[in-house]
């Protein structure tokens, strides 16, 4: 439940997903599902979600702090604070 005078919570919706494999210089790749979403305000992103971690759960907690990240990064323009 929002506090009065808090912004509304992100809203979002999960448009696509593909089987990804995560490569990095230090480590070993990673197999999982890079999830696409859309939010309520019009702006896309993805996450990344290794199949260890890969069940609704967890992917509704990751995509919902990307999407508010991404809606709050979004509404920035020179007369923000």
């Amino acid at each position: 439940m929002s506090m009065p005078g808090s912004p509304a919570p992100t809203t979002w919706q999960v448009t696509g997903q593909t089987e990804y494999t995560q490569v990095s210089a230090t480590g070993p790749p990673v197999n999982g599902v890079k999830v696409y979403y859309q939010t309520g305000e019009g702006h896309t992103g993805s996450v990344f979600v290794p199949y260890s971690q890969y069940n609704a759960a967890n992917v509704t907690n990751l995509v919902s702090q990307a999407a508010a990240q991404m809606d709050t990064i979004g509404s920035l323009s020179s007369g923000s604070a």
